[in-house]
Order: structure tokens, then C-alpha cells, then sequence
């Protein structure tokens, strides 16, 4: 509910001493504008953080760190900003607000209410305008004069219909020495400009396990009603509820080791598991709502195999059974929205942002590893996509990186990759093809699970793909009979068509559909680096890797750039996309060359 009025003595300190202080409006405050105050989705911590980044680049050298201090949700922005940024921090000093762990069993709000009840300030924001109607009564200067005069270091509590119930409407409020008439002035007239949605909106608001790698310190007033919620002061634990006993606020500085069910379940694999896969075992792990299937073979170093669209963990089913033989424990489950991987709203494609894909992970590696433990990651198409993205936000995570088909995408200031692909191909190209809801599908319905796998899985034109309104695919029309390769048996395509039958195709292609969303809240990594060593593989007839300056790109210096430690980059030739199933030997031996240096 501040401003940069209320800083103004620290910039001028910090100017005398001889240090550029900046101190912006945040998102949805004073003289920043641009947001868009009626959806508070456009408020997230990600939002927040981004909005920082983006500043910084604008006003700094390049490679230029800074000192960051914040305070109340400035501070909680700086927290996740040195979470995710820690390159681009020198030291930080927070007031008042403390670091809010991620916590499993669900946000503060809903703790909060079960502590204070539904009066309590953060639950009273949550309604779209309804507390804008309750402050809506009183002016902006007494409204600035109650809230910054508080000093009950209890809850602060806003009854219905009664404002502030630490000072009713019509008691007079003293102001205190530091706060004059002149500065209530100044805050209440930017507020009137500006109105208080946006600030409300900060409170519609996740990094499991990640720690805060910035040198820091934290000042907080023992009167400050933040300190005295709970478990929050370091003397104290307190349990209000049966509920509570699962965990403790978000706001709290203590952590507890959560323990993860892990459900161990034998599935059916049907007559088409081979003799060369047995031993391969099939579990069900819950974690982040869902109920995650996955194939797992061998002991040792642990190797998470992430496949691509329209696929399955029966991809890397070469992958899995060589990688045990040579002493790793392989692991690739059916991410969200596919196979046997159950609990996905596929209805709503919000649901599928690689935030969603990359915290699926890292329940699943928190549940089936030991604590501290770092694994190997190979990933092939969206599974690379993934785990490019896994190794951006949690490097800590992985020992090393081994990626097929899809190169980094760096995050781009200009907008999102599908206007450029619309741009470079039409309407009628896949990934445009697959925006609208429920289009795609209708067109795909058309024709049985087993054709829809031959089609996609035995395309190699290193061209576009086509979906054309009514047609179907491109390349190959519907009635036309596909002779399947080498490498993929009826059997094979069987067990991909049954999965597909079974889940549908929605939510492959809702990570398509999330990709917008996923640019406007990937800001906050606008010029990171992906710091795990990597090795890149790719078919010179991949359709990738003919897309719009991705050769140039991988060859020209862009790629190694952005992965500082990439090692080596393979292109095979007369190998197209799906190239762990085209030449397993190869990648096979790819990847244990590279993995076995660490």
C-alpha cells in the first residue's frame, strides 16, 4: 500500500553515501500503469519479478548485479527475484516479511482463515471488488492514515460493513512524528489516481525445497503484525487447527520434512511388452494432484527420461532397459495429461504451463529420491522443452543434461514463438492449428488412435507440418496407408493408440496451447543462462531443426551463449524427430558417454 514517497528518505541516504538508489512503483501502484487491474491472474509473483528484471535490463550494464531491499511485499517480491535471479544479486536486506517457503498442502489465505476467520485482511481480499467497496467509503487520506497508523501487532481485521475494526470510521487518527499531513497527502492522491485493485490484487496469489542462495539480512519491528503470525517468530510453533498440524503458514521461517505418499502399483503393460523389457517396473506416485505413472529399471545414479508430444514413457523404452544394463536407475514417467498420468484438468489449458510440468518434477523427484541428490536428465520435444526449463529455475536438481530434437528457446521481449510461426507458415501450420480448443481434436477425431500415431510418429519431411481446415494431415492423407519404419512395430503403435484412446489428445496439445501463458510469466528469466553441463542431439531431417533460425542459432554462437557448459552438440545424419526410437543405439551410447564423466 506504499509508494516511492515512502522511500524517499532511503534514497537520499543511500544517494549520499554514494549509491544509486531506484526505487520503482510496482505493478498496479502509483504513476506505473499498463496493468490490467481488472485480472488479477496478471499479478502473480512471476508477473512481479519480471516486471523487475525487465527494469533492470533497461537501466544497467549487462552483467551488472545490484544490492535489492524491499519491504512487505516488496520483500516477498525480492525474496522469489533472488530465487530466481540469485545472478543478478549482490546481497539483500528485507524488512518485515519473511521468506514464504512453498508448502504442499496449499496457500496461506486458506490457513489464514482457518487461524483468524474469514475477517482477517487477506481473506477479505480476495473477492474482486468487494473491499474496494468497504474502503470506497471513507477517503483516500483516512484510509492511508488507519493503515499506516497501525500498530496492534495482532491480526488486522476488516468486519463486513465495519472497516477497520482496530479504528472505526469516525475516531480521529494522530498521526505519528515520522508521518505528516504532507505525506498522507502525497500517498492519498496516488492511490486516487491509481486505485487500490492493484495492491489488492498482489494478494491473489510456488518453489518446492528451493533455497534463497543470496547473501542477506532481515530487519523486522516486534510490534510489525507480520512477526506475530503464525510460526513465524523462531521461539514459537503454534498448531490453531488438526489441519495445521500437516504444516505450517507459508509465512513461517521453520520448515518441517513433508513426507510424500508414494503408491506403488503394478499396471498392466498388455501382451505387447516385450521379452528385452522385462524387469521394467510400473508405480503411481501422487504428488501436485496428480497420480503419476511411470517405468523404472535399474539401481544406481538415478536418469529421468522425459518424452515429446503425442508420446509416452514407452518411448524411452530402449533407453530404460540400457541404462539399467549399464548400472543407472532409469525413470520415465507419463507427464501430465498423458497415459497412464491421471488428475490433469485437460479442460483448462492454464493447468499446463511449464511451471505445472517443471513442479510435477520436482514432487516426483522429491518422492523417489533421497534428499540432496542430484539426477541426470535427458529429454526429447516437449520433454526437452521441460527440461530446459527444469534446469533454468532448480540447477541444484541436476548433475547433468542431455537434450534431443529441441534447443533452448530463451525468452524473447518481443512476444511469444506462435505469431512468428503464424507469420513464417499460416494458419494451417501445426502449432497455430492447435491454439483454438477442441478444433484440432475435431479434426483428429476423424480418424482412429492408430493412424493419428503412424501419421505424426513416420513424419520426415524437414518441412513444416500442415494441418489444413478439413484434410487433415498435410503430408499424408487420410486414406492414405502408411508403411510403417523399422524402428516402429505395429506392436508398437498399438500400445501408443491404446494410451491415447485411454486419455485422449487434449492434454498434449494444451502445452501448446499454454504457450502465451508461458511467455508472460517467463519474464523473470529474460537473459538467464542454463548452468548444468549439457549435451544436445538432434536428425539432420527433424523438422526443428528446420525451423526459423534454430540452425543458425545451435551453430553460430547463440545456444552456447545461453548454456555457458553445453559440451558438444550432435547432428545425425538422415535421423528425423523421433530419434530415440529411430536410432536407440546411438542415443544410447550418446548419452552414457556423456553421463559417465560425472
Amino acid at each position: 500500500m506504499e509508494g516511492i514517497q515512502h522511500n524517499t528518505i532511503n534514497i537520499l541516504y543511500l544517494a549520499d553515501h554514494g549509491y544509486r538508489a531506484v526505487a520503482p512503483d510496482l505493478r498496479g501502484y502509483g504513476q506505473t500503469t499498463g496493468a490490467p487491474i481488472n485480472d488479477h491472474t496478471k499479478f502473480t509473483i512471476l508477473h512481479l519479478v519480471g516486471d523487475l528484471i525487465g527494469l533492470l535490463d533497461a537501466i544497467t550494464n549487462e552483467g551488472e548485479k545490484v544490492f535489492v531491499v524491499g519491504h512487505d511485499w516488496g520483500a516477498l517480491i525480492a525474496w522469489y527475484f533472488c530465487m530466481f535471479r540469485p545472478d543478478r544479486v549482490i546481497a539483500l536486506v528485507n524488512l518485515s516479511v519473511t521468506f514464504a517457503p512453498w508448502n504442499p498442502y496449499g496457500d496461506v489465505v486458506g490457513m489464514l482463515r482457518q487461524v483468524h476467520g474469514d475477517d482477517h485482511y487477506m481473506t477479505r481480499f480476495q473477492k474482486p471488488g468487494e473491499i474496494e467497496a468497504e474502503f470506497g467509503k471513507m477517503s483516500y487520506q483516512t484510509f492511508i492514515k488507519k493503515f499506516f497508523t497501525l500498530r496492534d501487532p495482532g491480526p488486522l481485521l476488516f468486519p463486513k460493513g465495519k472497516g477497520f475494526l482496530h479504528s472505526p470510521p469516525d475516531v480521529p487518527v494522530i498521526l505519528p512524528p515520522w508521518l505528516s499531513e504532507q505525506d498522507v497527502e502525497y500517498f492519498a492522491t496516488q492511490h486516487e489516481k491509481a486505485g487500490i485493485t492493484g495492491g489488492i490484487n498482489y494478494y491473489l496469489i510456488s518453489w518446492r525445497g528451493a533455497k534463497v542462495m543470496v547473501p542477506t539480512k532481515f530487519v523486522v519491528g516486534d510490534m510489525d503484525l507480520t512477526y506475530h503470525m503464525p510460526g513465524v517468530k523462531p521461539d514459537e510453533m503454534m498448531f490453531h487447527s488438526m489441519r495445521l498440524r500437516m504444516g505450517l503458514c507459508a509465512f513461517g521461517c521453520k520448515c518441517i520434512i513433508l513426507l510424500v505418499k508414494v503408491q506403488v502399483l503394478r499396471i498392466k503393460v498388455s501382451w505387447f511388452t516385450l521379452n528385452n523389457m522385462e524387469g521394467i517396473e510400473h508405480k503411481t506416485i501422487n504428488v501436485n494432484g496428480l497420480s503419476i505413472h511411470l517405468a523404472e529399471k535399474g539401481e544406481g545414479q538415478l536418469v529421468l527420461l522425459l518424452h515429446g508430444f503425442p508420446e509416452l514413457w514407452y518411448s524411452w523404452r530402449h533407453q530404460i532397459v540400457y541404462l539399467a544394463d549399464q548400472g543407472y536407475r532409469a525413470v520415465a514417467p507419463d507427464l501430465r495429461g498423458y497415459g497412464d498420468t491421471t488428475g490433469a484438468p485437460v479442460d483448462d489449458p492454464t493447468k499446463f504451463t511449464i511451471y505445472h510440468l517443471v513442479g510435477d518434477l520436482i514432487g516426483l523427484l522429491d518422492a523417489i529420491t533421497s534428499e540432496g541428490e542430484k539426477v541426470f536428465m535427458v529429454g526429447h520435444d516437449w520433454g526437452a522443452v521441460v527440461a530446459w526449463n527444469l534446469c533454468l529455475f532448480r540447477p541444484e536438481r541436476v548433475k547433468g543434461l542431455v537434450n534431443l530434437s529441441v534447443p533452448l528457446i530463451p525468452w524473447n521481449p518481443m512476444g511469444d514463438v506462435i505469431p512468428m510461426l503464424r507469420a513464417a507458415y499460416g494458419e494451417d501450420y501445426y502449432m497455430v492449428r492447435f491454439q483454438e480448443p477442441g478444433d484440432i481434436e475435431a479434426e483428429l477425431a476423424r480418424m482412429d488412435a492408430k493412424t493419428i500415431v503412424k501419421k505424426i510418429m513416420t513424419f520426415r519431411e524437414p518441412g513444416p507440418l500442415y494441418f489444413p481446415k478439413g484434410k487433415g494431415f498435410k503430408h499424408s492423407p487420410d486414406d492414405a496407408i502408411v508403411t510403417l519404419p523399422h524402428w516402429l512395430s505395429e506392436e508398437d503403435v498399438e500400445y501408443f493408440a491404446s494410451k491415447l484412446e485411454k486419455a485422449g489428445i487434449t492434454g498434449g496439445i494444451n502445452y501448446y496451447r499454454a504457450i502465451h501463458l508461458n511467455w508472460e510469466l517467463s519474464a523473470p528469466w529474460s537473459g538467464a543462462k542454463v548452468t548444468v553441463p549439457t549435451k544436445f542431439i538432434t536428425g539432420d531431417e527433424d523438422l526443428v531443426y528446420h525451423m526459423p533460425g534454430i540452425k543458425d542459432y545451435i551453430h553460430n554462437g547463440g545456444f552456447k551463449k545461453d548454456v555457458p557448459l553445453l559440451e558438444e552438440v550432435v547432428v545425425m545424419e538422415g535421423v528425423a524427430h523421433f530419434i530415440n526410437q529411430e536410432k536407440p543405439d546411438e542415443i544410447n551410447k550418446h548419452i552414457v558417454e556423456f553421463i559417465q564423466k560425472f
